[in-house]
């Protein structure tokens, strides 16, 4: 199951920060996460994402509804622009604004399974042995798309 929400990716690129990209999420309350580059930056989004997605789920919380990309704006939803404590120093031609998607599938912890007894219809049993599916699998990818939506 897939799913994607909007991050803001600030660069510090030659500026005295530990990291080369600080991501946010302004979605999710106190969402950070960093890379050392790009591609570094676009994984440790995703992994973020992930980790917290599932833990929402697993947790019973409501997931946040994604923001429209076309509304955010780096300067308006910095993380820090009310901080006085903080000030986030980035290269504003070198920082961007993008989707992050991730698959949730790759995050849900299947280390204490449940066995339940599901009855489906014979043609579905027929439909799922002929495309080697995964019953287990495919009841857990549907439940995590519902619970996206």
């Amino acid at each position: 199951m897939l799913a994607s929400y909007p991050a803001l990716f600030y660069s510090s690129i030659g500026i005295d920060e530990p990291a080369e990209y600080f991501i946010h999420f302004p979605d999710f309350k106190n969402s950070a996460t960093q890379g050392d580059d790009i591609h570094d930056a676009l994984i440790m989004a995703s992994d973020w994402l992930g980790m917290n997605l599932v833990d929402y789920v697993a947790n019973g919380e409501a997931l946040p509804q994604p923001s429209d990309i076309n509304q955010l704006s780096l300067v308006n939803n910095n993380p820090f622009k009310n901080d006085p404590d903080f000030n986030l120093k980035y290269i504003p031609k070198e920082s961007f604004i993008s989707m992050v998607n991730v698959n949730l599938a790759d995050y849900v912890e299947l280390d204490e399974p449940i066995e339940k007894k599901v009855t489906i219809p014979k043609w579905a049993d027929e439909r799922a042995t002929s495309l080697h599916l995964d019953l287990g699998e495919t009841l857990v990818d549907s439940i995590l798309e519902k619970e996206i939506r």
